[in-house]
């Protein structure tokens, strides 16, 4: 009912009641019907819709696919820290692990206080095997975001690492 009626807007203003209805999607987790809307808000409109839709691909796990789209974002369109996270995001699950440590430093040193992008920083590092950066790292966010869900798994993880190095 809801797409018929936005098949009678202009197109120029079509993109607007796309994106609504997937941002009404997205909330309710539903990630492909999400994709599907923004899919059509980008293609009408291109531009800031993007954001949105790179990140609905993110969470199907579209990482290669949205990419791009993210790229144009978080570097042109919306510089922020979002767009800067949503393509640490997507460089991280695509293997491009320098990439992905300087996506989220960017979104780090834009807002300070994004505690998920200094979390991920981490894992970054920790997936790519230094060790060391992953603590230095994750040892700063646990400082400055303790209350934080993944603190205390983090925490744990750091705890072990400790005593594998002590017991060294």
């Amino acid at each position: 009912m809801f797409e018929q009626s936005i098949a009678l807007v202009d197109a120029a203003d079509a993109a607007l009641p796309w994106d609504r209805l997937g941002h009404w999607a997205q909330d309710e987790g539903e990630w492909e019907e999400a994709e599907r809307c923004y899919r059509k808000a980008y293609g009408l409109a291109g531009g800031h819709y993007g954001y949105c839709l790179g990140t609905a691909l993110n969470f199907l796990g579209r990482f290669e696919e949205s990419r791009p789209i993210l790229v144009e974002q978080a570097e042109h369109l919306q510089p922020d820290a979002m767009s800067w996270f949503q393509l640490g995001v997507a460089n991280g699950n695509s293997g491009r692990t320098s990439e992905a440590i300087a996506a989220y430093e960017k979104a780090i040193a834009l807002d300070p206080d994004y505690d998920l992008a200094m979390f991920n920083l981490g894992g970054v590092h920790w997936n790519d095997g230094d060790l060391i950066a992953a603590q230095r790292v994750w040892r700063k966010a646990i400082e400055k975001f303790p209350d934080h869900e993944l603190a205390e798994e983090i925490q744990a993880t750091l705890n072990k690492l400790d005593m594998l190095f002590l017991e060294r």
